[in-house]
């Protein structure tokens, strides 16, 4: 049997906490109902205290805080909930990165659930490793954390004894993982039908709103961005785009890249690809009408950079994705 520790601490997201439990606690229900030992002995696990007020309404009573000396195989970090200054939270939370540093050592697994790899990453635990986390929260992360090789796409990353799950409840499909992974596939996909959790899901690209990579301060590639996103439905050239700005083709890419972590054409087809979604969103547009809105003439080349960016090709995420009163 693991013993598992999920952390809580002060504006921790307490739905990632309850659904985290709630599915643990199926695990250990189905392999009793299948013959199988018990596989997860489950603790809620305090930073500082052990009653924490998660809100008005949800208290959440550990048996465990982080100062008690206990033994543990498995570490889960919750999210953050929106709006919390994350200096902030890093500081608050700095007993916690020490104590998942020590247990990792101690040779716990640890699984960071959407922006819970903040306190992962903080611990230097993740460098040169592959890692995953909410799509919005990515561009931060990856400048906080150069050494990190993260993968805004993925939904789980998996490397050595650490595992990271996606944003919001797709960060469920992580635990679905680990209990597959102790418990067997027929326990974890029952427990995703249960749930109605998409089992099996390897991306996050649809979830991702792409609102410009603009955490920098590099007035020029600012000036570059703001003149792609206003003129993005004409044909624009890179060497257009850097005579904007007064650079050489060469010049003007590395400091595009740099700034943004994208090159030119691909921070052009991702503007495209947003507008292209919105129109669709709204289920009353062809195809072909949003191809040549956007700026594209040639609908396989629109229909290939679309779904190699969100994973579902137009038509796909137009029926997944439009409005109630066009359905």
């Amino acid at each position: 049997m693991k013993h598992i520790s999920i952390i809580v601490y002060e504006d921790a997201m307490h739905t990632a906490i309850s659904t985290t439990t709630a599915l643990l606690t199926s695990a250990n229900e189905a392999a009793l109902m299948n013959g199988i030992p018990l596989p997860f002995h489950i603790e809620l696990v305090g930073v500082h205290l052990k009653d924490i007020q998660a809100n008005p309404l949800i208290q959440f009573s550990c048996s465990k805080t982080l100062s008690d000396q206990f033994d543990t195989d498995v570490v889960i970090i919750p999210p953050m909930k929106d709006g919390p200054d994350i200096n902030t939270m890093i500081l608050k939370n700095s007993k916690l990165i020490d104590w998942v540093k020590e247990k990792y050592e101690q040779k716990s697994e640890i699984i960071s659930l959407c922006t819970g790899a903040y306190f992962l990453a903080e611990s230097g635990l993740l460098n040169n490793m592959p890692a995953t986390s909410h799509w919005n929260a990515i561009e931060d992360l990856q400048q906080r954390y150069p050494l990190i090789d993260f993968k805004p796409e993925h939904v789980v990353t998996h490397s050595k004894a650490i595992i990271t799950g996606g944003g919001g409840f797709s960060s469920l499909n992580a635990i679905l993982y680990f209990i597959e992974k102790n418990c067997g596939k027929e326990i974890s996909v029952s427990l995703s039908k249960y749930y109605a959790l998409d089992y099996g899901r390897t991306s996050q690209s649809i979830f991702t709103i792409f609102s410009g990579q603009r955490r920098h301060d590099d007035h020029d590639i600012h000036k570059a961005q703001s003149y792609i996103e206003r003129e993005f439905t004409t044909e624009i050239s890179v060497e257009q785009i850097a005579s904007e700005v007064n650079m050489s083709r060469r010049n003007f890419i590395r400091r595009f890249k740099n700034a943004t972590s994208l090159n030119p054409i691909e921070y052009i087809q991702r503007v495209k690809v947003e507008a292209a979604k919105k129109a669709l969103e709204t289920g009353d547009n062809n195809i072909a009408d949003v191809t040549y809105s956007i700026g594209y003439n040639d609908l396989k080349t629109f229909r290939t950079v679309f779904k190699r960016i969100t994973g579902l090709t137009p038509i796909d995420y137009r029926n997944k994705y439009k409005s109630q009163e066009t359905a």
